[in-house]
């Protein structure tokens, strides 16, 4: 009972956890389409900073000292800002969401790749075949682009292609220098330098300070609250119980799903070579991150319980026999 209590949560949260992580793809598209980016940008980490420093309130955990606070910096600089930067003024010039969504799951296997320079991992060649695999279904998928036979532009896949690298080194020097700060203050504080730096850059490029429109507006406000809050939270609280490798498997399914949620709400194709190219590189991401992580963390063999013995019926006593003195 106590086994099946523990991962009874675990269903409902990853039902949650797909469509919440798709929906940053596929909402960030209509932003883009309703809102300048870098205001749809400041927005989403606006409400993002205000629910964050909300739950530090109420919960009151235990807060970053010293340099911690220079490490989150850095983190929210390249995770919020860089990785967001380069995914929406991708969007914003063309690239589909589906794509957007699969050149940043490539980051999981460069994460792999590097992981050994800057922590203890072992260098692993399933890691490298994953890599490569990987590439080569975003090549297949790519191929019409670059032949000109869809609407993507060299700018988008140039912004898109930086919102990647960012999402790399974010994720490596998180886990090198800032794995031990706690989830809520961590958030809000990456999420408010990012609102700064955004809110500068608004002013600076004369963009429009507000969402003109209830469509942007709603945008915005789903931005902020679901991938940023909620998706987040939902995160955090299936890796606490299960492991890196089950997360990593519920990120797999974010391209597929972000591509074939794109076809009846963005009125983006799904023509075969798209779909070809996505089983390629999903099969990439699970050789590349599912695969080690099964090999160095194998699931540990569940012991069975003994079963209570249950009193003899009075049936089955058999009198005692005294001897005779």
């Amino acid at each position: 009972m106590k086994r099946y209590m523990s991962w009874s949560p675990v269903v409902p949260l990853s039902l949650a956890f797909v469509p919440i992580w798709v929906s940053g793809f596929v909402v960030g598209k209509l932003a883009t389409q309703r809102v300048e980016v870098m205001t749809t940008l400041m927005w989403r980490f606006a409400i993002g900073a205000a629910v964050m420093w909300l739950v530090v309130i109420i919960t009151r955990p235990a807060m970053p000292r010293g340099r911690a606070w220079l490490h989150l910096g850095v983190v929210g600089l390249l995770l919020q800002v860089g990785q967001f930067c380069g995914i929406y003024l991708g969007l914003a010039h063309g690239v589909p969401a589906g794509l957007s969504s699969l050149c940043a799951g490539m980051a999981p296997l460069l994460v792999g790749l590097l992981g050994p320079l800057v922590a203890s991992e072992r260098f692993s060649m399933l890691k490298v075949a994953g890599l490569l695999t990987g590439a080569l279904g975003v090549f297949v998928v790519l191929s019409g682009d670059l032949h000109g036979t869809r609407g993507t532009g060299w700018s988008g896949l140039a912004w898109t292609a930086v919102g990647m690298p960012s999402l790399t080194a974010g994720t490596l020097y998180q886990k090198r220098f800032g794995a031990s700060a706690a989830i809520a203050p961590a958030i809000a504080a990456q999420t408010t330098l990012s609102l700064l730096v955004m809110t500068a850059v608004v002013v600076v490029t004369g963009s429009s300070p507000a969402p003109s429109t209830l469509g942007g507006w709603a945008c915005v406000g789903w931005l902020g609250l679901g991938p940023s809050c909620a998706g987040f939270a939902v995160f955090y609280a299936v890796l606490h119980r299960t492991s890196t490798v089950y997360v990593s498997s519920l990120l797999n399914l974010v391209p597929g799903g972000t591509a074939l949620a794109s076809v009846p709400i963005l009125g983006e194709p799904l023509t075969l070579r798209v779909a070809i190219g996505l089983v390629i590189a999903l099969a990439g991401m699970y050789v590349g991150v599912v695969l080690p992580g099964r090999r160095e963390h194998p699931p540990r063999p569940v012991q069975p319980e003994p079963c209570p013995q249950s009193p003899p019926d009075a049936s089955s006593r058999r009198p005692v026999q005294r001897a005779a003195r």
